[in-house]
């Protein structure tokens, strides 16, 4: 932190490497006999790989260094003293004495050696070298991520489902006299630190910048669009959802006394947009945002005439304001980032609100880049994601 015109100022960056550090130092590890072990396929981005991680209670483990290999880290040393390196950081493993060096910092860091292959937690990757992990327990899978990818968890279970059920060990366990750490809590069938980017009045002139701007740091977003706008700029359409993004609907008019003019109107929007999404790239959504945000005028009456209906409604719970400053981008970049930071404190996955404008061409390449230094993965809202509005609707 230094000071700047009197104001704090917090320096962002390399506090994930120092988290890791304090979470190893802090982490218990029991004696333990006769722990079951399961193997599991491993991902990598898009791919099924042919590694086997291996899951211990509820820690995930990979074998250091196939996986290390495959994440295209360096690894030299002894069987007694492992050095993994990246670009920028590096860490030191030391299997005999279940230790780490991390920087100047040695902790405690469970190890066991598997078929000849030294298991070091999957967590390590993503403390050390900020890849995303992520685990999804109806397979299961274990998948790391390097920014790169393009389908998001779901997508990528669904795809490759038969191929990640097959490499399962035939669903058995089996029983392995190792020493296991203390069991944490089970883990999410998600990114460890997930958040999804929302962009509405879309699309535009400026949909294609954006994406560009997505895929050059391998981040996602939900598009929340116009009817008129997807007729308009439909390769825009095709392109965003064949790139792994997802599509949703906000209606036709944008006009508050027309959406909001009945219920039946609300639904008659929507309804449109969802025929003008399926014309122009042959799908359709049930993911919703109504004009203005759900409250005050997205009432019971109107949710359950549209709800009904099959839609699920989403709000945001951090607003980037960037249609209130267009102009200042520094603000809207500072705004977005401290409200994530009140979400991720509060244990909430954030949503955050933008626009397909212009402006977010400025604030979006300095926001990805910060949130992705942070452990950050950028999902996609799936049809079957549970519902985050500020009527608290979970239909």
């Amino acid at each position: 932190m230094k000071e700047k015109n009197g104001k704090r100022i917090w320096k962002r960056g390399g506090l994930t490497l120092l988290a890791m550090m304090l979470v190893l130092a802090m982490m218990p590890y029991k004696q333990a006999t006769a722990e079951t072990v399961r193997k599991l396929p491993l991902g990598y981005n898009d791919e099924v790989t042919t590694i086997k991680a291996e899951q211990s209670g509820n820690t995930l483990y990979v074998p250091l260094r196939e996986t290390s290999q495959k994440l295209h880290l360096e690894v030299t040393g002894t069987t007694q003293r492992v050095v993994v390196s990246g670009s920028k950081h590096s860490v030191t493993i030391l299997p005999a004495q279940q230790a780490a060096i991390i920087g100047q910092k040695t902790s405690s860091l469970k190890t066991y050696t598997s078929e000849g292959r030294t298991m070091v937690p999957a967590s390590l990757l993503k403390g050390v070298f900020n890849f995303g992990i992520a685990y999804d327990a109806s397979v299961p899978v274990l998948r790391i991520t390097s920014g790169k990818q393009k389908l998001s968890l779901q997508s990528f279970v669904d795809q490759n489902r038969a191929a990640l059920s097959a490499g399962v060990n035939g669903g058995k366990t089996e029983q392995k006299p190792q020493t296991q750490p203390k069991p944490q809590k089970p883990q999410k069938p998600t990114s460890s630190k997930p958040i999804y980017l929302t962009f509405d009045d879309g699309p535009t002139a400026h949909t294609n910048e954006l994406l560009d701007i997505l895929d050059q740091y391998g981040a996602h977003g939900t598009f929340f669009m116009l009817g008129p706008g997807i007729s308009a700029y439909p390769k825009s359409v095709q392109r965003l959802v064949k790139e792994g993004n997802a599509a949703g609907l906000h209606g036709m008019t944008h006009v508050k006394s027309k959406f909001y003019a009945s219920p039946a109107s609300a639904l008659r929007e929507m309804t449109q947009d969802n025929d003008a999404l399926y014309k122009a790239a042959g799908i359709k959504t049930n993911l919703i945002r109504t004009p203005y945000g759900s409250k005050p005028y997205f009432t019971q009456k109107y949710r359950d005439k549209v709800l009904t209906s099959g839609f699920h409604l989403w709000d945001w719970n951090v607003d980037s304001e960037d249609w209130k400053y267009p102009g200042d981008h520094q603000k809207v970049i500072n705004s977005i980032l401290k409200q994530v930071d009140q979400q991720e404190r509060q244990g909430v996955v954030p949503v955050v609100l933008m626009h397909d404008q212009k402006a977010t061409l400025k604030v979006l390449p300095q926001v990805l880049k910060t949130l992705k230094a942070e452990g950050y993965s950028f999902e996609v809202i799936e049809q079957n994601t549970k519902p985050v509005n500020f009527w608290h609707d979970k239909r």
